[in-house]
């Protein structure tokens, strides 16, 4: 037994299970309880005791679970493929191996398909278009523009925000809805924290990764193209020094994705492009602004992305002509 990871959320031990002359490595996580149930907990918990058959193509193989393990905890036995993170040294050409099989899981859990599904997700699974899920966007909305003000008042932040605060309120003003297009383009079960910790994989020198994602708190039933902004655009937000080329890997992959959703019966009424710069801009102003304003105001955080988050609302917004 080998512990890989131990944190107040989650214990994960790499077990060798011996019979005979066989040696099989598997993964125990424990799933610890939480003083305040939290819904992303909720719906890992699910997705491994209750939709394991549903989403098995995309994640291990689970062999077992067993919930109220010494009154509390629940334990899921499942197949253990080594992770992605620390094999490769890993850049933008990898999302071509990767974008496949995220284009198989929207596909697979979007309209009609989802709908076969809809008992198994309805009471637990998170949807971008419940009321709940509005009112928090509503919430953050609020908070956004509060967190912009406060910002204001301090010197340096002032300084960044200054040339931008005029167009971030305008915008914000018209929120926390954005582009129904993007909702319109089809929402399906999307992962929600794409990087290469949560992917595993067994043979990294393949063309395509026969890739299977794990870590699914984030999962929730929203518009597909979050997760390329994800995968693709906050990479690259934090990765500067490819900014040179930003603009051809995004294109390059974004077009790689619609083609692949079509491979799997989905095509894109409107430009792949346009949805993904529609997406991504929605994605900034409902949550990464705030997150990073509220990172840079109370000091939790180091706002590593505001100036980066700040350009790309300035140019998505003229691009998608929000305002002239």
């Amino acid at each position: 037994m080998v512990c890989l990871k131990d944190s107040y959320k989650s214990s994960i031990w790499k077990l060798e299970i011996k019979a005979g002359r066989q040696s099989v490595p598997i993964i125990l996580k424990i799933s610890k309880p939480l003083r305040e149930k939290r819904p992303e907990s909720i719906v890992e918990r699910n997705i491994y005791r209750k939709a394991k058959k549903a989403m098995q193509p995309f994640m291990p193989l689970i062999y077992l679970t067993k919930k109220n393990v010494n009154g509390r905890d629940l334990w899921v036995f499942m197949e253990y493929i080594e992770s992605v993170k620390g094999r490769v040294r890993y850049s933008p050409d990898h999302f071509s191996k990767i974008i496949p099989t995220l284009a198989k899981l929207h596909a697979s859990t979007m309209g009609d398909r989802m709908k076969q599904h809809e008992r198994l997700f309805a009471s637990w699974m998170p949807r971008y278009d419940s009321e709940e899920m509005i009112r928090e966007r509503k919430r953050i909305n609020k908070e956004t523009l509060d967190y912009l003000d406060r910002a204001m008042k301090v010197p340096n932040l002032k300084k960044m925000l200054s040339p931008h605060y005029d167009l971030l309120r305008k915008l914000l003003n018209k929120g926390p809805e954005y582009f129904p297009e993007v909702t319109n383009a089809g929402m399906s079960i999307v992962h929600g924290d794409l990087h290469t910790a949560n992917m595993v994989c067994r043979n990294v020198n393949e063309e395509v990764w026969k890739l299977k994602l794990i870590d699914w708190e984030g999962a929730k039933y929203a518009p597909c193209w979050f997760d390329l902004v994800n995968l693709v655009g906050i990479f690259l937000a934090y990765r500067r020094e490819w900014k040179e080329e930003e603009e051809t890997i995004t294109r390059r992959s974004v077009y790689l994705y619609a083609e692949e959703m079509r491979k799997n019966g989905v095509v894109f009424d409107m430009d792949p492009m346009q949805l993904f710069q529609m997406a991504y801009l929605q994605r900034i102003l409902q949550r990464s602004l705030y997150l990073q304003l509220n990172w840079a105001v109370t000091g939790k955080k180091e706002a590593k992305l505001l100036p980066v988050l700040l350009e790309k609302v300035y140019v998505l917004s003229k691009r998608l002509i929000l305002y002239e």
